[in-house]
């Protein structure tokens, strides 16, 4: 299965080197861009026309993929979605840290994007507001009650995930990389492939 990774905030496709790694052993494909501006100055919705853009040239237009967004990236996914019209491609998303209620630690930068992910913004009230356009995609949630990226932690909580993992992370950088993240995505995922391909005697 094809499965886009985005990062956070001043990262890199690089934080996802465990992970890709790992699903990559089990037969998967990974794409993992890097995305430019990585401090978001520009906004979310930015980096998800970015997103757009790469997923219009790397993957076919007929195929399904998984996606999987760490802080930043999740809420850049969301956007991607919510607002472009993305969720018709994708079965399962699995949101990392990812501030879905806004972070204080946003009020520290500057930039489009800091301020999308302030509590309350109008990016995130927007897609608390969209959500329904997720009707029928899987979503799992991973978080540490340890994050200071995040703030408070519990902002990374999601009513919306069908699962929500909660991890001993002692540190918001290390939960892309952390072994029960990188082996319940890997789980899941090939759950996932099998429910999707043809039964037995199916033509």
């Amino acid at each position: 299965m094809n499965i886009l990774l985005l990062h956070g905030i001043f990262d890199t496709a690089r934080i996802f080197k465990p992970m890709q790694t790992m699903l990559e052993a089990s037969g998967h494909v990974c794409l993992a861009p890097s995305m430019k501006p990585s401090d978001a100055r520009h906004g979310i919705h930015d980096l998800a026309c970015f997103v757009e853009r790469y997923v219009n040239r790397y993957l076919p237009e007929s195929e399904p993929f998984a996606v999987v967004g760490f802080s930043m990236g999740g809420i850049v996914a969301r956007q991607y979605m919510q607002a472009l019209g993305g969720a018709a491609r994708v079965p399962a998303f699995f949101s990392i840290s990812s501030p879905h209620a806004g972070t204080l630690a946003s009020y520290l930068h500057f930039g489009q994007g800091a301020m999308d992910m302030r509590p309350d913004s109008a990016l995130l009230s927007a897609l608390r507001r969209t959500e329904d356009r997720l009707d029928g995609m899987a979503i799992h949630n991973y978080w540490t009650p340890l994050d200071m990226v995040v703030v408070p932690a519990t902002n990374c909580r999601w009513p919306r995930a069908d699962s929500e993992t909660r991890v001993h992370a002692w540190l918001h950088a290390t939960m892309p990389r952390h072994p029960v993240v990188c082996r319940d995505i890997t789980r899941r995922i090939h759950a996932l492939e099998s429910s999707m391909l043809p039964h037995s005697g199916e033509t």
